[in-house]
């Protein structure tokens, strides 16, 4: 319970981080006129190697690479100390795949049992024996493996990868694997947001964005990673609230409606990659979440410093396609761009995924979904105060919806077994038959 409050307050923290953030960028494509999604993207998601400097300054990663015997039993070893000694390894191996201590009298032979040679040998020896021993045995799983590696050491290999382990975190190897499949589509689903705020209103990408919920409830149905995931028609319908509350709110801070927006220019594009980006962010949470599991089993800043190699080391030739082709011409920006893009890559990427994602691990891909739509009305309440902007009364009833669909989301990620909608719908159902 202390772990899904402490997930909570890490995605509010975010969403007022984001909101920041975004102001940040608003100030960055509109003031100074530095409207370059794809290279803001591309410094700013290859800041996460910044995290690297863990293995320089962390001494348990350091000891990750210098020990790889993980790579054959993956996540079943604890790295010791560097001042534990051999004594301490043994301790833990005994403590974990041993029970505990019995103690049985001993059974020592007597002189009569021995060879009349060994007894003139041994009779010179003062050796006093306990008569207690103690005698521990190996769990099931360790039995099994045991046993077979003496009966059949040719089937070791096999045996292992289906013997069930304990849990661990994950090996800088497997972190490495992970961080290039989702340094990808989180790249991509950065990308295609920037893009679709650049040919798009930002009421049209706000409403669009929140059918990420739907996706991540849909994705998370089908590859779930705990009892929270399960699907419920709660669930579907705070979601369906959601959507409806940020319809309302999109469509009230721009005074307009749906059909006006569509007939913008560029819409379609818009809508493009508002749908795109929305879909890979639920395809990075659920995966993601899919393959941890728990923030126990990785080492999150390690996670964020390989995706930012990547980012750093694969994505530049997207870079220079753009400019040849002419969608974005490169250009290096002046000291203000550079020093804002800097500021806000540190403080609204860097520190503020690593929250979202631990977050994330601490709640369920659902909730932290949805927390991202809280940064919608709190960045419109930011230009009712400073900017004394004025919305209509449609902005007001959909802000209710959103922070309602939060809480009750919450709720049904807390207590996975209930569904108060069904059970209401069964009770109707009930009474009418």
């Amino acid at each position: 319970k202390s772990k899904f409050c402490l997930g909570l307050f890490l995605l509010l923290l975010v969403d007022l981080i984001w909101v920041a953030s975004s102001e940040a960028s608003r100030y960055l494509f509109k003031d100074i006129h530095y409207d370059k999604p794809y290279m803001s993207t591309y410094i700013k998601t290859s800041m996460f190697s910044i995290y690297l400097l863990g293995f320089v300054l962390y001494a348990p990663w350091r000891r990750q690479c210098i020990r790889c015997a993980c790579d054959d039993y993956p996540g079943q070893y604890q790295l010791v100390g560097e001042t534990d000694t051999e004594d301490t390894d043994s301790e833990y191996q005994s403590r974990s795949s041993l029970s505990e201590s019995m103690y049985v009298p001993a059974k020592v032979p007597s002189a009569s049992e021995l060879d009349s040679s060994d007894g003139e040998r041994k009779s010179k020896m003062k050796v006093k024996f306990n008569h207690l021993m103690e005698v521990k045995h190996l769990e099931g799983n360790f039995l099994f493996l045991f046993f077979a590696c003496v009966v059949l050491p040719e089937c070791v290999t096999q045996i292992c990868i289906f013997t069930p382990g304990t849990t661990g975190k994950l090996t800088v190897p497997q972190v490495i694997r992970i961080s290039f499949f989702f340094a990808v589509i989180f790249f991509i689903g950065n990308v295609a947001y920037q893009e679709a705020l650049s040919v798009s209103e930002v009421s049209l990408v706000n409403v669009l964005s929140s059918t990420s919920g739907l996706f991540t409830l849909i994705l998370a149905a089908v590859l779930p990673s705990g009892p929270a995931d399960r699907f419920t028609i709660s669930k579907l319908c705070a979601v369906l609230l959601s959507i409806g509350g940020m319809t309302m709110v999109g469509l009230g801070a721009e005074n307009t409606d749906i059909q006006n927006l569509l007939s913008t220019d560029n819409a379609k594009l818009g809508v493009m990659w508002s749908l795109i980006g929305t879909f890979c962010y639920a395809v990075y949470l659920v995966s993601l979440k899919k393959s941890v599991g728990s923030d126990e089993n990785i080492d999150v800043p390690m996670f964020f410093g390989f995706v930012g190699m990547f980012s750093f080391t694969l994505l530049w030739p997207g870079m220079v396609a753009l400019h040849y082709t002419g969608v974005e011409k490169f250009e290096l920006p002046d000291r203000t761009s550079i020093l804002l893009v800097v500021v806000n890559g540190l403080v609204g990427t860097v520190l503020s995924e690593l929250m979202w994602l631990w977050g994330c691990l601490l709640t369920s891909s659902l909730i932290a979904t949805m927390s991202l739509s809280l940064t919608i009305p709190l960045s419109i309440f930011l230009d009712i105060v400073f900017r004394k902007v004025e919305f209509s009364w449609l902005f007001y009833m959909g802000v209710a919806p959103v922070f309602l669909a939060f809480l009750a989301v919450t709720y049904l990620c807390h207590k996975p077994e209930s569904d108060p909608v069904k059970t209401v719908i069964y009770k109707l159902f009930s009474c009418v038959c």
